[in-house]
């Protein structure tokens, strides 16, 4: 069944689904094929997932927020594409400093509002996103104690946190983040999800925290910083360091694959996993994915990686 309105059973469980879909199909229609992609991947975890994010979004901002959402994400993806084409004639990410993309993005509010909920969207629009989203929910979640103290570097909309929270009833989170405006939105999503009490957004840069003062954590959520960076290994450092030995973090990044604001270039899976492992994580799961469409003749395969990381007890476990 793919994800057109006629097709779609309405009920007060996927209404807001149907809504997605029915503007995507009349506003959007050049981006239905890319959402069904993502829907077949799974459909009932698809309509589980989205039905979630936007419960809390049209909570948080109100009866048009899937609209604005949507334009978003659309324009969001549209960007993305572009500086991909671009990366493919130069050979080269544009920015190579947190202080280009500070100037050009990070400090614009207009432009990080859209980034953000054009971000929040891709984890079940976007195909290969739907599957590290499958990834979260299905390996990472599970190994994590209901009571868990859970620390979100960069947690930008703050969606994977609260996902978290929702299913460990005892678990509480520190997160923090360089931009108020995601600071905002995730503190109005936590709001819109009940889960305020057991959270807690800081405007910090992560990886200068006191992360004696903060640990130990049992888990560590950081989802696609590690290429915003100049120097990754600072972020593999913190997360261990955060760590209580045996804990557990979830990390992604992003591969030859080109966004205004990525300074770091990917080009080989174990490049990240040889990063997680100078600095005493052991990696027990990994996936990497990518679109089910790219540029013709491309020599650059975007991919996003997943991994599953745990800092190790002793030198080798």
């Amino acid at each position: 069944m793919q994800l057109a309105p006629h097709q779609t059973d309405v009920t007060a469980e996927n209404s807001l689904v149907a809504h997605l879909a029915e503007y995507i199909r009349t506003r959007h229609p050049r981006s239905l094929a890319g959402v069904n992609e993502a829907r077949a991947v799974d459909p009932a975890r698809f309509d589980a997932y989205a039905n979630m994010f936007l419960k809390w979004a049209v909570r948080a901002f109100g009866d048009r927020a899937i609209e604005q959402m949507v334009d978003a994400f659309v324009g969001f993806s549209n960007d993305v594409n572009f500086a991909q084409a671009r990366y493919e004639a130069a050979g080269r990410y544009e920015h190579k400093s947190y202080r280009e993309c500070q100037e050009s993005v990070y400090s614009q509010k207009e432009t990080m509002d859209d980034y953000l909920l054009g971000i929040y969207l891709t984890n079940f629009l976007w195909a290969h996103h739907m599957e590290i989203s499958l990834l979260f929910e299905q390996r990472f979640l599970p190994g994590l104690a209901s009571d868990s103290h859970i620390v979100e570097i960069a947690s930008g909309h703050g969606g994977w946190g609260l996902w978290a929270l929702q299913n460990l009833p005892g678990a509480r989170l520190d997160a923090f983040d360089i931009s108020p405006s995601a600071i905002d939105m995730a503190s109005k999503l936590a709001r819109a999800a009940n889960l305020e009490d057991r959270v807690s957004y800081t405007l910090k840069d992560a990886l200068l925290m006191d992360t004696a003062a903060i640990g130990p954590a049992d888990a560590c959520i950081c989802s696609f910083l590690i290429e915003h960076l100049e120097r990754p290994d600072e972020l593999l450092d913190v997360i261990c360091r955060l760590l209580r030995p045996g804990g557990t973090a979830f990390l992604t990044g992003a591969l030859t694959a080109a966004q205004v604001d990525h300074i770091y270039e990917f080009r080989r899976e174990s490049e990240l996993v040889l990063l997680a492992e100078r600095h005493g994580l052991r990696v027990t799961d990994f996936r990497s994915v990518g679109p089910r469409r790219t540029l013709r003749g491309a020599k650059f395969l975007p991919r996003s990686a997943a991994l599953l990381l745990q800092r190790r007890r002793h030198e080798t476990w």
